[in-house]
């Protein structure tokens, strides 16, 4: 998910050209908030080479020299030419800078010029995207949304990422803003404050977290009885976490079913307002949250909610490797 840092003033807008696609071996890096992931994507779908991975440094230092090592390895075995990251954080795609990052990767508050630092040590070209933009573009040029015309990835875990592809296009708005989708609001009670400072964000009701505090709520409301066993039979510390909901859900639990068929909900409530703004041909969902997601019935809530109903709701397909994909297609069209 993107931070809400202040973004440098009116930089140009920038949207990547769609072009023939990946033709020589690319690194693609996805730097998430505990392990950063890297592989070699070569020509040919969803072709992999050498993946490895090493723990997210806290000092800057250590995190670049991480970063130049990562590549070394890659760039040696299988001689690539450049290299695409994907990175949370509100990034200028053209200047290669990081505007704002997000709490839980302190490393990158000392490097807003990381593409610039890296392209020193390493002499290749360096190409850097939010991580969610990335994702929707790996999915769109290789994975569930290959083929599409206008589309939008979100996932769902802790937060809720999104990434807008647009007439072929990778969109990211006039400021590098665009697809923060999780941040718009699904209600005006102020019910749930956001991790972004504001409240009722549909990331608030959507996410892990979202899916929790309903639970929560749903719990604390049950009768007595149905409370009582409920939190006996999947709540061994008396605690109720999203892994309790899922095992009553799963167990056709009264309140494991509640609590899940309003997550569903409050996923299609946020998904049929992009729609009827984007009026995409698909919509792709990943994240790790996405596995619990029952398809059909999202489907059904969210065509209740949206005006047009000529749209196909699919799941990812590339996994944890979406980022790095996107990433290194980004790099090698930059490139080109």
């Amino acid at each position: 998910m993107k931070d809400t840092a202040i973004s440098e003033a009116n930089p140009t807008p920038y949207h990547a050209p769609s072009r023939s696609g990946l033709t020589l071996p690319t690194v693609g890096i996805d730097i998430g908030g505990t392990k950063i992931n890297a592989a070699v994507v070569a020509p040919g779908e969803e072709n992999l080479l050498s993946l490895i991975n090493a723990p997210t440094p806290t000092d800057s230092v250590q995190f670049l020299n991480t970063l130049v090592d990562m590549v070394e390895t890659l760039k040696q075995k299988h001689n690539a030419v450049a290299v695409g990251i994907s990175t949370a954080g509100v990034v200028d795609s053209i200047h290669g800078r990081i505007l704002g990052s997000t709490g839980n990767m302190p490393a990158l508050k000392n490097l807003s010029n990381l593409r610039e630092l890296l392209t020193e040590r390493i002499n290749l070209p360096v190409h850097m995207e939010n991580d969610a933009n990335a994702a929707a573009y790996g999915e769109w040029r290789s994975g569930a949304a290959k083929g599409a015309e206008n589309m939008f990835a979100i996932t769902l875990g802790t937060g809720v990422g999104m990434g807008i592809v647009f007439n072929g296009l990778m969109y990211r708005g006039s400021h590098f803003y665009a697809g923060e989708g999780g941040h718009i609001a699904i209600s005006y009670h102020r019910e749930r404050k956001c991790t972004c400072g504001r409240w009722d964000c549909w990331e608030a009701f959507a996410s892990g977290t979202g899916l929790q505090k309903t639970a929560e709520l749903t719990v604390e409301a049950a009768p007595e009885t149905a409370q009582a066993e409920f939190l006996q039979k999947y709540c061994a510390d008396g605690k109720v976490t999203t892994y309790a909901v899922i095992a009553a859900w799963k167990d056709n639990n009264h309140i494991g079913v509640q609590i899940m068929d309003d997550w569903h909900n409050h996923i299609a409530v946020g998904l049929g307002s992009l729609i009827n703004v984007m009026d995409p041909d698909m919509i792709v969902v990943g994240g790790g949250l996405a596995q619990f997601v029952n398809f059909e019935l999202l489907q059904e809530r969210t065509r209740e909610r949206s005006m047009s109903n000529n749209f196909q709701l699919v799941p990812a397909t590339l996994g944890n490797h979406a980022g790095i994909v996107g990433a290194a297609y980004l790099a090698m069209e930059t490139l080109k």
